[in-house]
């Protein structure tokens, strides 16, 4: 029997185009969600097309944008383009569900064995799905990720690193743009919602207390878009105490692994 809970994000496909060919070799599905940024979701979805990985499935899922022609963006945009990939989605929430469950809704229609998440208003370079997913089969990882490149509002490089446990018990240097094995993330359950952000940190620290591998590719390969309306620069530097005692709770056992020796 199938339930579903009346919390969970309910939403309908607006746009779904499929190649009639069969499921392609080294398929990655691209997830991106979207709400409210119809003034940056083509700039994002034109660098997805540009991929030098040949094959793609494109799924977009709409939290219910409701100031903004998202939607209609969107549709125009994959009906002009839906060639390019092997299958074309895109899906709107009836309601708006937060970060984690559009991922979530993303995760659940994607066909491929990796998925690469991105936020509409970040781009990447033509390159970075193909070296992601190469580091990631050649070394059998869960995940990889890259260096970021600042753009927008602030033009700088990222703070990514070598993946490092320990480090990432006290801070996270990993964006949420990364290629993620879907069976990793069936396994830690998925994104969570956190009301005031840092889903993407706790995604990460579940990967530590699950024991996944997850790698380093030393390239700037996506870019992360600054500016005012950002949720990171509204509410999670807002409540970052908050946040990192939230972290520590849903975390124990990690917390206490890497928490300074007392002196003396």
């Amino acid at each position: 029997m199938s339930i579903t809970a009346p919390w969970m994000a309910t939403g309908h496909a607006i746009f779904t185009s499929r190649s009639r060919r069969r499921r392609v070799a080294e398929l990655v599905s691209v997830c991106v969600t979207n709400f409210n940024y119809a003034r940056y979701i083509v700039d994002a979805l034109d660098s997805i097309a540009a991929q030098s990985h040949a094959a793609l499935e494109l799924i977009v899922v709409d939290d219910c944008s409701d100031r903004d022609d998202s939607v209609a963006r969107i549709t125009a945009w994959m009906e002009e383009n839906q060639e390019r990939f092997w299958r074309c989605t895109l899906i709107v929430h009836t309601r708006n569900q937060g970060p984690s469950e559009a991922r979530n809704t993303a995760f659940r229609q994607a066909s491929g064995t990796f998925v690469f998440v991105m936020d509409a208003d970040n781009t990447i370079y033509p390159r970075a799905i193909g070296r992601l997913h190469k580091a990631a089969c050649d070394g059998e990882f869960d995940a990889t990720y890259s260096q970021i490149e600042y753009f927008g509002h602030e033009q700088r490089i990222g703070s990514a690193d070598i993946w490092d446990p320990a480090q990432m018990a006290r801070e996270n240097y990993v964006d949420v743009m990364a290629l993620i094995r879907r069976q990793a993330w069936e396994k830690v359950d998925g994104y969570s919602h956190i009301d005031e952000g840092w889903e993407d940190y706790d995604f990460w620290l579940k990967f530590i207390d699950h024991g996944l591998e997850v790698a380093y590719v030393p390239e700037i390969l996506c870019r992360y878009r600054t500016h005012g309306n950002s949720r990171t620069t509204n509410d999670a530097w807002a409540a970052h105490e908050n946040l990192r005692a939230i972290m520590a709770f849903r975390h124990p056992a990690l917390s206490a692994r890497n928490r300074p020796a007392p002196l003396g």
